[in-house]
This record gives structure tokens, sequence and C-alpha cells, in this order.
């Protein structure tokens, strides 16, 4: 982000450049002009952003200095400085869309507030840009010139490099906004642009330096979808996400590799798949009395039961069958502390076939039997649910 400090006092400029952490702010450029006349020319060719402007200089004070420039495609937005309280200068200043008027001497905490104000009304304003051309692009499946150079503009005042898109399907109307839940959860510096918006698919153009890699982008949509879809089972989110490109003109390809990424069947794509487990394992959770035989939630989430088993335990760290008897096992455990319920309707409640096959596991499991530890003083540590440990038992087929 590029600024002008136009001021015909040396001592301004330095008291600035002192108090001000410029690189902090998000500056990459600061340059300098000390009269109106120097103003003009170097907008013209320094192209800034954002401007800070006293209004009393020689040769053209900064009221007409503004007025030269009202033809130019990009005008920066302005502070202006004065060391006079007065209604006309405030006035022609708001009619010539200044964005701040602040009195000299300068208060450098007000001048570094209103700066992140026009940084931040900036990068919203590039990322609108951004999302409106997006939405054409969308909505033609092509990109036109206009928009392209448009695009690349904000690409590069965001100092994106590299991109992909990641669109995203709900099974319900969502309120979630997905671009906001990407940012929070990035482990590096990225931008993220939603456009195309309806109740129940986003498409996300995800924007980073040449740090963005493939893994950080499967790394977001885990992040995502273990906060969405384990706060709303049987919530169903699925994720596509494209290659990482540098040129804008391939974003119309980009979009339609995301949306295939959706559409192809979990058998035939990582993606895809990795979704499906991330879904399973709250329903799991969240549905511990029913039928949860390998074939049985492989047929309910369409996938073939073996993927399933592999792709659980890469994910997880655990092997299916071995989290599904975890989950049972803590819910029995909590069922023998906080209740008087007998076994055999413990075991109904807890997804096993009679009261023999609950107590058999339960030895197995905790070491004890549910009698012994209903009866215990001290209770063995349940694992914890966030954390899924890594359990030796196989995967049993029943």
């Amino acid at each position: 982000m590029k600024l002008l400090i136009v001021d015909d006092q040396l001592s301004l400029h330095r008291y600035l450049d002192k108090v001000m952490d410029w690189a902090d702010l998000g500056f990459t450029e600061v340059q300098h002009a000390y009269d109106g006349e120097e103003a003009v020319n170097m907008i013209e060719t320094f192209h800034p952003d954002l401007m800070i402007m006293d209004i009393h200089m020689p040769l053209l004070n900064g009221i007409e200095s503004l007025k030269r420039i009202q033809h130019l495609d990009k005008i920066p937005r302005t502070i202006i400085l004065s060391a006079y309280d007065q209604f006309e200068y405030a006035r022609d200043a708001l009619r010539l869309q200044v964005s701040h008027y602040l009195l000299k001497p300068v208060d450098a905490e007000l001048l570094r507030d209103a700066l992140r104000e026009l940084i931040q009304q900036t990068i919203s304003g590039a990322q609108q840009s951004i999302r409106s051309e997006l939405d054409r692009t969308i909505y033609s499946g092509q990109i036109e010139a206009g928009s392209l150079i448009k695009i690349q503009d904000g690409l590069k005042f965001l100092s994106i490099h590299h991109f992909a898109i990641m669109t995203f399907e709900d099974s319900m109307p969502s309120e979630n906004d997905y671009s906001c839940l990407l940012q929070e959860h990035a482990a590096i510096r990225i931008h993220c642009v939603m456009c195309c918006k309806n109740p129940k698919e986003q498409v996300v153009l995800v924007g980073g330096g040449e740090d963005l890699t493939n893994s950080h982008l499967r790394e977001f949509r885990i992040s995502v979808m273990e906060k969405v879809v384990a706060s709303k089972p049987p919530y169903t989110l699925s994720v596509g996400i494209s290659s990482i490109a540098q040129d804008a003109a391939s974003l119309p390809e980009l979009i339609a590799e995301s949306t295939r990424a959706i559409r192809a069947p979990a058998s035939e794509n990582i993606s895809k798949l990795q979704d499906a487990v991330w879904r399973i394992k709250p329903y799991v959770e969240n549905e511990y009395q029913e039928d949860l035989s390998l074939q049985s939630v492989a047929d309910r989430f369409e996938i073939d039961k073996y993927q399933l088993s592999r792709a659980f335990k890469k994910e997880f760290g655990v092997n299916y069958w071995a989290y599904v008897t975890q989950v049972r096992m803590n819910k029995a455990a909590e069922l023998l502390v906080a209740t008087n319920w007998k076994n055999n309707h413990i075991a109904e409640h807890t997804g096993f076939l009679d009261e023999s096959h609950f107590s058999r596991a339960f030895k197995k499991h905790f070491g004890v039997t549910p009698k012994e530890y209903r009866a215990s003083s001290i209770r063995p540590n349940l694992p914890n649910m966030l954390q899924v440990q890594h359990l030796a038992t196989n995967d049993a087929t029943i």
C-alpha cells in the first residue's frame, strides 16, 4: 500500500517518519512532496492509495491540488491537515470527498486511527472490486478484458501472488461466511474474497503469497469443516478445492475445477472422501445408539466401506470401529455414574445388542465390570472426545 505525505514543512515530514511505524500500519512505500504542484505530479506518477496533505502550501494549496486531480481514475483517500479550524476549508474538503480533516499540531494517535480506518476502507474496496468481477465471471463462465484488469489490480494491491478457489456447498441454508472462517483458522496470512453467495453455496477466492500451498488449503478445509460440521449434526458440508494459480486469466478454469471436485463421487475424489469422514465423526458422536457398522455408515454416506476405513484412520489416527467403541464406552460410563439405569437399559441406549455383549466390551475397555465401575469411588479418566487417541484395536466387519 502506497502513502504520499504532502507538506511544505520539512519538520512535519521528519516528525511523522519518527512517530509513525509505516510498515506496521501496512504501507510498503512512503513518498514525500513539499508543495501542491509537486504533489499533483507525484499523484499521477506514484499512484498513492492514501495521502496526508496540508492545506496551506506555496505554489498550489491543498484544496487546489485536490481539484486538479479530480479527473483521474484513481484518487487517493485523503487526510487534510490544517492549522486553521475554518469552516470554509472544511466545507471545500468535504466537497472534494476528503476522508478526514485534522488540525495541527498533529496528534499522532488521532492520525494513526484515521489511517487505520482508511486502510481498512481501501482493503475492503479492493476486495469488493474483485468480488464484483468474479461474480460476473462465474455468471458468464469467462473473464472479460475489463474484469481481468480490475481483478489483477485488486490482487496486486492486496499482495496476492498465488490464489485458489474453494467452493462450499451446504446441505441446508447457512448463515456462515466461509471467507471469514477461513481467515480465522489460517496459519499463514491470507486474503479471502467471497462471491456468488446463495443459501447453499459460496465461492471463495483464497489468496496469499508464495508460501500458499495445497497443504495449506487442505488444512483450511479441515479446520472449517471441524468447526461447522461438529456444531450442526447431521449437517452436511462439501468443499471443492482448485489448484493454485498465479495468472488471473485462469480463474474461470479454477472455478470450474472446484465445482467438479464437489460434484465428483467420494470414491473418485480424495477431497470428497475427506469431507465424508469429517461428517461421519460427529455423526458417530451423536448417533451412537444407532447401527454404526462400517457397512451401514458407508452406505449412508455413499462411500466404499474400505475407503471409509482407510480415510478415517488417516484423518484421525484411530481405526473407525475403535472410535465407535470409544464413543459408546464413554457414554456408558457417564450413564453408570449419572443414572441408576440397569445394564440392559444402558446397553440398549448405547448401541449394544444385549447386556452380555455390553458387559464384555466394557470390561475389555476399562478393565472393570460395569458394576465395579459404578460402585468404585475412583473413576478411570475418560478420554477427551476432542482429542482422538491412537488405539490399537482393528476395524471389525459386523
